[in-house]
């Protein structure tokens, strides 16, 4: 079942799809394999543990409200879109590139989590 994805300010963003990241409006924007997340080019971008998105440095880029991973702080969650948009089809997944290895926990990162996959 796919959930929202919310950022530091608790807004729902993006959603997570069991293997793959999706924009507000259903289209596939990056993938999942284990605890990586990459861009739909395959290049690994961020880590995705316990429900939390971390960028390379480990800070945390955004989360899913039943997230178990290390969180600077838990936003109150704003209110959902009313529906879940129409998914558009999955395309062929590349190859993904080895996962780096994780600095120490970093705090919210300035990245907006709308714009990370772009």
């Amino acid at each position: 079942m796919a959930e929202w994805v919310f950022d530091r300010n608790g807004e729902a963003q993006i959603i997570w799809d069991g293997d793959c990241f999706r924009s507000a409006a259903g289209k596939v924007i990056g993938w999942i394999h284990g605890n990586g997340a990459y861009a739909l080019s395959g290049r690994h971008v961020a880590c995705f543990d316990g429900g939390v998105l971390y960028d390379t440095n480990n800070f945390v880029i955004g989360f899913r409200a039943g997230a178990r991973g290390l969180l600077p702080s838990r936003p109150v969650l704003g209110r959902l879109p009313d529906s879940m948009p129409g998914f558009e089809d999955k395309p062929d997944r590349p190859g993904l590139a080895r996962v780096i290895g994780r600095p120490g926990f970093s705090g919210w990162s300035p990245i907006r989590l709308a714009r990370f996959f772009r």
